[in-house]
């Protein structure tokens, strides 16, 4: 019995010694960099992507400034870590031409997980024509490794990069959705433009708000317009030398 007692007292000092427990093993590599869109919490609003059409289609602006985030695994640092972003080789739009990169140093700034880079798009000629690939990947440097690289959508079969994005830029206007050839006549991107200077109607506006009674008053104004300026000399035509009208019920 006192055998026993003395086994089971060895037994209960082993178990309860400090010495015996293994510290958690954690994870001492360089931490990964990724682009944050391609791994955010999926929302029905913002699904899961690696890339984005950046289209001034209906877009009243010159230019456009878009903000492309880099994020960071593992701890915060109380020190600036530098990151490696490069222009992929794929990529058709050009520098200076089609894009300027606004962000001069690349790096997650101390006590810091996120790092933002801004991009300058220009609205070029072009662009009415051409979508243009503009794609960057994420490399590994001396601070951060790319291990992590991708994830596979069961629910799509998509297989979504973590580090490479791409833009797709154009400037391809589509005809807008609340857009009625009774009241406007044949869409044209001259035609909405024209609209755009002389009404001030916003070309979003045409594509999910506008009223029917409100697509009968810019039919009729703008035949108006279109009617003194031929009486002034000035006839106006589309792109194929036609002249330009609004709708049958505008006239």
């Amino acid at each position: 019995m006192k055998k026993f007692i003395f086994s089971l007292c060895a037994i209960t000092v082993i178990l309860l010694s400090p010495s015996c427990e293994k510290p958690l093993e954690t994870y001492s590599g360089k931490p990964s960099i990724y682009f944050n869109e391609a791994a955010k919490a999926v929302t029905a609003i913002n699904p899961l992507k690696d890339s984005t059409i950046v289209s001034f289609s209906l877009a009243k602006s010159r230019d456009s400034i878009i903000n492309m985030v880099i994020a960071t695994t593992g701890e915060l640092s109380t020190q600036e870590r530098p990151y490696k972003l490069m222009v992929n080789p794929n990529s058709t739009a050009i520098a200076g031409t089609h894009y300027e990169i606004l962000t001069e140093t690349f790096s997650i700034k101390k006590n810091k997980a996120l790092d933002t880079v801004q991009i300058k798009i220009f609205r070029t000629v072009d662009m009415q024509s051409q979508t243009f690939l503009l794609s960057f990947d994420l490399q590994d440097n001396d601070q951060f490794t790319t291990m992590m690289t991708d994830k596979f959508v069961t629910t799509t079969g998509i297989t979504h990069s973590y580090v490479n994005y791409r833009w797709f830029l154009n400037d391809i206007v589509k005809k807008p959705a609340r857009w009625l050839d009774a009241y406007l006549g044949t869409f044209s991107r001259k035609k909405l433009f024209l609209m755009v200077d002389v009404l001030g109607v916003d070309p979003v506006r045409l594509d999910n708000a506008v009223a029917i009674a409100e697509l009968d008053a810019y039919g009729k104004f703008m035949q108006r317009y279109l009617n003194e300026q031929r009486a002034a000399g000035n006839n106006i035509l589309e792109d194929d030398d036609s002249v330009m009208i609004m709708g049958p019920s505008a006239q």
